[in-house]
């Protein structure tokens, strides 16, 4: 036997078995050590060991990628992107994690830094490594829509849901695409498996209320909305869609109630949403003769910026009534302080009160008498009172009732006061009859003469 040759052969296998024990299954000792101590959250003992390391033995690939997650995870992203990029650079197999681990730390590094660019990049690459991972593919998708390119979204979408088709948040995307492009049909079915999936898809509770609220179904869309503001990103806008639906639905006090709601949660990033909920309520209290109350809405629009939409021009057709602080008072003060305006109305006219009656918050009836007559056996004649709030234009149909409930009440003459101006009909109706109609000026004529 050729025992030299047996040797050899042994000494090579040895050295082969050696070398690959080392190159496959020896991980760094001391490396192996402190990526169990960042797993666990230790990273600024870490720190200062590994650039320690770095500086007496030189920079590894496993040595700046464990540097890197101790800066990703400490939120220095920046300082974290220098040390996965260094990473990539070395053209050397990581002993402790993988190039892909590597790239997907360094997306959610830009990520965090709000680099789409980079982002998408470095997930293109990842798609290389893995084309089947359909948490990259929904990324991409992802920063494809906000960049506004949505045909690419939408086929990274598809892609997703080709290899996971239960993924929620890619059912819910492509439900929203569906929703904007008016395909109500394929919305409903993507939105509806969304939220199967995952109960708390609020995105998807969101615009399956705004569907259910196109189709006038507002109930439902309500449930919905509901849904979507248990989340931050979704809670203010949910507020504002159920005022509408409110609105719609002719509930003024609940509409009132989700919009003031809307407001209160806002914050200083949601500056932009909150300016169109302030501007719907101060629309929705002008619509109900609620202007001191509008015009609260508009000045705090103006506030915030000057030129939003038409407040500018509303305050300026407003500006008598603004700068009116009896008229104001007429308006909103509470209905004890209120009284005791028509009643002092009532007295410059020349009048007793007899009774006194709050039909609604905003409607008063009064019935007096002529104040003490020279012949004090001469029965004296009941006149009536009635006295609106809101600024709403009163037509035609709203002076006859005042003069069918004066003769109810065998009242000979009727007063009706309003804070704007009536309509021409109802100054023609009035005219030749037992109806005195004093709205705007005159009104306010009578106030500052009471009130000075």
């Amino acid at each position: 036997m050729n025992y030299p040759l047996i040797v050899a052969a042994l000494i090579i296998i040895t050295t082969l078995i050696i070398i690959t024990y080392f190159t496959l299954f020896r991980k760094p000792k001391k490396l192996q050590k402190l990526w169990e101590q960042i797993q666990g959250g230790e990273t600024k003992n870490s720190i200062r060991s590994l650039k320690t390391i770095i500086i007496k033995q030189g920079g590894s690939i496993d040595s700046h990628f464990l540097l890197a997650e101790c800066y990703r995870r400490e939120g220095n992203y920046q300082m974290a992107v220098v040390e996965y990029r260094f990473c990539l650079k070395i053209k050397k197999k990581p002993y402790l994690t993988t190039i892909e681990e590597i790239r997907k730390g360094l997306v959610d590094c830009y990520l965090q830094l709000n680099k789409q660019e980079e982002s998408l990049a470095e997930l293109l690459e990842l798609v290389r490594i893995n084309p089947k991972n359909y948490e990259y593919l929904f990324e991409i998708a992802r920063i494809y829509y906000e960049k506004g390119s949505i045909e690419a979204a939408v086929t990274y979408l598809d892609k997703t849901i080709k290899y996971n088709s239960t993924h929620s948040d890619a059912l819910g995307y492509l439900g929203m695409i569906m929703y904007h492009a008016n395909q109500v049909t394929d919305a409903v079915g993507y939105l509806t498996k969304s939220v199967k999936y995952d109960p708390k898809n609020f995105r998807s509770y969101y615009y399956l209320g705004r569907l259910y609220m196109d189709g006038r179904d507002f109930p439902r869309a309500i449930t919905y909305f509901e849904a979507s503001q248990r989340s931050l990103d979704f809670k203010i806008r949910a507020f504002f869609q159920k005022g509408n639906c409110y609105r719609e639905m002719d509930e003024y006090e609940h509409a009132v109630d989700e919009y003031e709601k809307g407001i209160a949660s806002s914050t200083g990033k949601d500056q932009n949403l909150m300016l169109q909920i302030k501007y719907a309520l101060a629309s929705l209290y002008e619509t109900r003769g609620k202007l001191a109350e509008a015009i609260e809405q508009w000045e705090g629009i103006n506030r915030i910026n000057p030129a939003y939409k038409d407040v500018p021009k509303k305050l300026e057709e407003y500006h008598d009534l603004r700068a009116d602080d009896n008229m104001k008072d007429f308006l909103v003060s509470p209905l004890p302080v209120f009284e005791g305006i028509c009643l002092e109305i009532v007295k410059h006219l020349g009048f007793d009160m007899v009774d006194l009656k709050h039909l609604k918050t905003s409607i008063t009836a009064v019935i007096g008498t002529p104040q003490m007559s020279v012949k004090r056996n001469v029965k004296r004649q009941l006149v009536y009172f009635k006295f609106y709030r809101d600024a709403v234009t009163l037509g035609l149909n709203a002076v006859k009732n005042v003069m069918e409930e004066a003769k109810r009440m065998r009242c000979v003459t009727a007063y009706c006061f309003s804070p704007v101006k009536f309509a021409d009909d109802a100054e023609n109706f009035s005219m030749g009859r037992q109806l005195i109609l004093t709205g705007g000026e005159q009104l306010a004529d009578i106030l500052k003469k009471i009130r000075g």
